[in-house]
């Protein structure tokens, strides 16, 4: 991939031994959650693994190109020391946050699972809220902070992710005012008679305002904000700039649609390795297309809508039989959570029905691997399936869509997706869909499994010419560009992000 230009460049001028700045532009500090590795021990000896994932795999190539510092939990209850990433060839320098036994249980567990991620996805009959919980919470965010202001160094950048550290902005800023500071807020963000039900809505929303620029991948999304910060709160909002007056400063909130590594993918589903895979992979189903389904097993990724949306398309269209076969690949996550156990049980059972049903002649209509796949194995599927049906209940952006529309180097395939879904913004030539209709995801595999060759590669063509353009690079230019000295860290001096 190329090396970065522009604003990204001048960010991220570093020495690639310890992370230290050899620019007076200084360094990105990232923070996350979780890091993007796992740290695997074996007796004595350790060695460290990339977790897979969009986001988490998106920042780790971002920072091994770029360098910097990437704050974030190990994953465990044991908080390793400080790590040089790569472990060959360094270009960034890890520190991992000591979170303990009570941190990761009510807050990551507790508030983030089980309070905001529902109400971030407007689940709200799934939403549980604790005052313990939001105190470690609270508290948790104050941890984070507390080792940005002790590693930041003049001319640093901080860019937080995501809302398990939604606080961390304000706080950082009540210490360290000297630093930039930008969040990207990864998933969807709800309108205001949603967030409402927050207890703590106002000082949730606060601790977003201490950040110089907010980006969320929509503009309905940016605009439910600025809503939350005007009608909560009662500040000043500029809808119209994208702006919030806070402490007579400028906050601006704007559209970041998230891309992806859009060549990695391509270059990958291009690998002899990787196209031999995909064709043992269509041997093996012995059918004449494949319906690919790719997810973390999530109630907000609509599984057993699609499933159920399945089944109607096999009732309807009984010619199909022994000629197309549903791969659903479903990621374990959160297998803690007690409405997580519940969803992976009700599936289980979904899925054994229709095999049950439909099944006939040595054909079986799906086949269900609850398992997480590394990057070549995933790219294969991607490779190997002729339809891509992605049906989220509400998702923020949706990088598999993108994933499997840069892995579509010959122009083929078709991807029915979700309206709910944020990547449904920009790639609209994709076959839209309400994942809560039955019947309209059974018509869209209809129009799918007969759509010509031509209109295939006029509708990927098209979708992979987004991909390409919005890739990682231009994404996170266009959200660092908002950050930099010469725009004014969000004074509102520079027009909003085109989409």
């Amino acid at each position: 991939m190329n090396e970065p230009n522009g604003d990204l460049a001048r960010i991220h001028l570093i020495d690639n031994r310890n992370g230290r700045p050899n620019s007076r532009n200084g360094r990105l500090i990232v923070m996350s959650n979780r890091a993007p590795i796992r740290i695997i021990r074996e007796g004595r000896e350790e060695r460290i693994e990339p977790t897979v994932g969009g986001v988490g795999s998106t920042f780790l190539r971002l920072l091994e190109r770029n360098g910097g510092l990437w704050i974030a939990w190990s994953g465990g209850q044991k908080t390793p020391p400080p790590k040089l990433m790569p472990p060959v060839e360094p270009r960034f320098k890890m520190i991992f946050a000591p979170l303990g036994e009570q941190d990761i249980s009510e807050y990551y567990h507790g508030m983030c699972n089980r309070g905001l991620w529902p109400l971030m996805h407007f689940m709200t009959p799934k939403c549980h809220f604790s005052t313990h919980q939001w105190n470690r919470y609270l508290r948790v965010n104050q941890i984070f902070a507390r080792i940005v202001c002790d590693e930041a160094q003049p001319g640093d950048t901080l860019w937080v992710q995501d809302f398990h550290l939604a606080l961390v902005p304000r706080a950082v800023r009540q210490q360290r005012n000297d630093l930039p500071i930008g969040i990207f807020w990864h998933v969807p963000f709800p309108p205001e008679q949603l967030m409402r039900i927050l207890p703590w809505r106002e000082e949730f929303l606060q601790g977003m305002l201490g950040a110089d620029v907010i980006g969320f991948h929509t503009q309905s999304y940016a605009t439910h904000f600025l809503n939350c910060c005007q009608r909560i709160l009662s500040l000043e909002v500029s809808h119209e700039r994208g702006e919030v007056m806070v402490d007579n400063r400028r906050v601006r909130a704007g559209a970041f649609p998230l891309g992806i590594p859009a060549d990695f993918f391509a270059s990958l589903a291009a690998s002899p390795r990787v196209a031999s895979r995909a064709q043992r992979i269509r041997r093996s189903l012995g059918t004449q297309l494949m319906v690919l389904g790719v997810d973390r097993l999530d109630y907000t990724k609509g599984i057993l809508e699609r499933l159920l949306g399945f089944e109607r398309f096999l009732e309807q269209n009984p010619s199909w039989h022994r000629r197309v076969t549903l791969v659903l690949i479903a990621v374990p996550s959160r297998t803690k959570v007690s409405d997580y156990a519940e969803l992976k049980r009700e599936l289980d059972e979904l899925v054994g029905h229709v095999v049950g049903r439909f099944s006939s002649e040595g054909w079986v209509p799906l086949r269900y691997l609850y398992t997480q796949f590394g990057a070549e194995e995933l790219v294969a599927y991607y490779r190997a399936a002729d339809i891509a049906l992605l049906t989220p209940l509400r998702d923020g952006m949706n990088l598999v869509a993108k994933e499997f529309v840069a892995s579509r180097v010959s122009d083929d395939g078709v991807l029915i997706l979700s309206e709910f879904a944020g990547a449904a913004e920009e790639l609209t030539e994709a076959l839209l869909v309400n994942p809560y209709d039955a019947d309209q995801i059974a018509e869209r595999l209809r129009q799918a499994v007969e759509m010509s060759r031509a209109e295939q590669s006029s509708r990927m063509s098209a979708m992979r010419g987004k991909v390409q353009a919005n890739n990682l690079e231009r994404w996170s230019e266009s959200f660092l560009a908002e950050l930099s000295p010469d725009r004014g860290f969000g004074q509102g001096t520079s027009e909003a992000v085109p989409v």
